[in-house]
């Protein structure tokens, strides 16, 4: 038999601030899996918030929670601001306004090429989460959270 320790799959404990759409918030870790191809924290963060899994174990407390994906409005990444990842994306400035009629404002970060750098192709991407920069911080919102997004006049 093998012994346990032997099965162990290499994780990253990342903390974040999940924001739950009642308006509750939990501060724990989550944990990243090991993926030598996802080297950036952005690329990690979109593998465990895209991936197929309905839940995700949150540990606030000596017991882990298992938060539904679904009930998510927003997840903030504790992490160093000058990740170079966040520095090469398209950047347009928005407000976000939520289901509950909460807002927040700042930069929405997208991976897109040139020709697709229209906001609507931005907020048209397959992935469930977008990706901003609000207050300094990295936030990951739920697409399923929002009722419309406003871009700033320029």
């Amino acid at each position: 038999m093998a012994d346990q320790r032997e099965l162990v799959v290499p994780k990253e404990k990342q903390l974040v601030t999940v924001y739950l759409l009642g308006g509750d918030t939990i501060e724990g870790n989550i944990f990243l899996e090991y993926n030598p191809d996802l080297r950036t924290l952005h690329l990690k963060m979109m593998a465990f918030l895209e991936n197929k899994t309905d839940f995700f174990p949150l540990s606030s407390s000596p017991t882990p929670e298992f938060i539904s994906k679904s009930a998510v409005r927003m997840v903030e990444v504790h992490s160093p601001e000058d990740e170079a990842a966040f520095n090469i994306m398209h950047v347009e400035l928005v407000t976000v306004i939520f289901r509950d009629g909460t807002q927040v404002s700042g930069d929405l970060l997208a991976d897109v090429p040139d020709q697709r750098k229209r906001l609507s192709d931005c907020l048209n991407l397959s992935d469930r989460f977008l990706c901003t920069r609000t207050y300094g911080k990295i936030c990951y919102i739920s697409k399923q959270a929002i009722l419309k997004v406003i871009t700033a006049a320029k």
